[in-house]
């Protein structure tokens, strides 16, 4: 499954400036332009799980291999924050994006551009399509109907609820509703009503700070 990076701030940024440790940031600049492309490809498979080149931290020969696991890191971030900061159209854009990184060596601006111009729009599509959002339920509409006779069940004999749900996707770039249609009887109709309760205040539970069955021990 891919990051959840659209609600968090990258770990590798420096806590007090928040922008990548200079430290790295000369790792990568010591790094030639081939690795800076594979480094880039894999911090590009580690935040959307797709394959893009086959690649291992050894390959990187200019520094110890301690070196190379933080260059990765924060290769890692940049291509994070890039993708989460929006559409970037023009190279001048790129460029400022990593001078508020920390990246303030033009060389290595000049050689990251290319290589995030590549790998960023594909992490940016996944981070559009990859979330923990679920869709709101934005209407309900019902009718209990008796039902005498079901083409599946038979015989029924017995009220049914029949439930309509509208729900808005957490898409910004999806207005259209879904309709979701099912329906039950009156005892599963009480059950899922209890359930529900039941969820909405173990949620309450979490935001007032109380014992919750929905924490989980570390």
């Amino acid at each position: 499954m891919a990051r959840n990076l659209a609600d968090k701030d990258p770990v590798f940024l420096d806590v007090d400036s928040h922008v990548v440790p200079h430290s790295s940031l000369l790792l990568l600049s010591s790094l030639s332009s081939h690795s800076l492309e594979s480094l880039a490809n894999a911090a590009a498979s580690e935040l959307t799980t797709i394959p893009i080149h086959t690649f291992r931290l050894k390959n990187v020969v200019e520094q110890p291999i301690g070196s190379s696991y933080e260059a990765y890191a924060a290769m890692c971030t940049i291509v994070a924050t890039c993708a989460r900061a929006g559409d970037v159209q023009t190279s001048t854009e790129q460029r400022q994006q990593l001078y508020v990184l920390g990246v303030q060596d033009k060389d290595l601006q000049l050689r990251l551009t290319p290589v995030l111009a590549t790998v960023v729009p594909l992490v940016r599509r996944v981070l559009e399509t990859t979330n923990f959002d679920f869709a709101q339920v934005v209407d309900v509409s019902w009718r209990l109907d008796y039902v005498l006779r079901s083409s599946s069940a038979g015989s029924v004999h017995e009220p049914l609820y029949f439930v309509q749900l509208q729900l808005q996707s957490p898409r910004a770039d999806d207005s259209g509703l879904q309709t979701v249609t099912f329906t039950c009887s009156v005892e599963e109709l009480r059950v899922l009503v209890y359930r529900i309760q039941e969820a909405a205040n173990e949620v309450e539970k979490l935001v007032a700070g109380a014992p919750s069955q929905l924490r989980t021990s570390a």
